[in-house]
């Protein structure tokens, strides 16, 4: 319709028609892009919605599992503690007690901390829909976090395999049970208690280190909990996302 009145209008050379006309296929260019641009907008911030709420269930299943970890380790640091301490008291019995210290002390978990939500994100381009800087900068760490992550837990557990070799002659584990309360104390852990205790030492010292690490890993992973947060759930009166 257009393209005939534009047409008709310069045969006519009625210039002012062609002129009106033209303006009239321009606008409408404009909003067709404008609209375009809007919706893809509103696309990209439903999908950055829809990949905040996932972010924040998945790092608070991941915070649950670092907390657990800590946990574990300090679980495993207290009955070393007890042990060594009634090492020097000649405390058989609680010894005896706190024998799983010499088998559970040598354990180092692996960590994770990038969620399922995050890979997708940066594997696919898409870490440019989270708008706030600060939230995406933080969220871009994540990765190299888990790569030093790792490599500090790797020279741990290097270490502590060392003495598991040292630890495990002084311990029977009985063969029917599965539980700490089967680890049997053998005889000479007795007669060789400095030793025992000078190594149980050591093993604890390398277990605290992983302890703290986790510490830290907890407290980057709570900083972007944080900022998570407060994009799903601006403040009162403040920018909504």
């Amino acid at each position: 319709m257009i393209l005939t009145n534009i047409t008709k209008a310069l045969r006519e050379q009625n210039w002012l028609a062609v002129g009106i006309e033209f303006v009239i296929v321009i606008l409408g260019v404009v909003v067709g892009f404008q609209v375009t641009a809007w919706n893809a907008a509103r696309q990209d911030r439903a999908l950055e919605q829809a990949y905040l709420e996932r972010l924040a269930s998945e790092f608070e299943a991941i915070q649950v599992e670092l907390s657990d970890q800590h946990g574990d380790l300090d679980d495993a640091r207290e009955h070393s503690l007890r042990f060594i301490d009634a090492v020097d008291r000649q405390d058989t019995e609680t010894m005896q007690a706190n024998a799983s210290a010499l088998i559970v002390i040598t354990r180092v978990s692996e960590v994770q901390i990038q969620s399922a939500a995050l890979v997708e994100l940066i594997s696919s381009g898409r870490l440019g829909l989270v708008r706030n800087e600060e939230l995406r900068a933080a969220l871009a760490r994540i990765p190299l976090l888990e790569a030093d992550a790792h490599g500090v837990f790797d020279q741990l557990k290097a270490q502590q395999v060392d003495l598991v070799s040292e630890l495990r002659p002084y311990v029977r584990v009985e063969t029917e049970g599965y539980s700490l309360s089967d680890v049997i104390l053998l005889n000479r852990a007795m007669t060789d208690s400095e030793a025992l205790a000078n190594t149980l030492s050591y093993s604890v010292y390398v277990s605290n280190a992983a302890r703290l690490y986790i510490a830290v890993l907890q407290s980057n992973v709570r900083e972007v909990q944080d900022l998570i947060d407060a994009e799903l759930n601006p403040v009162a009166g403040g920018e909504t996302p």
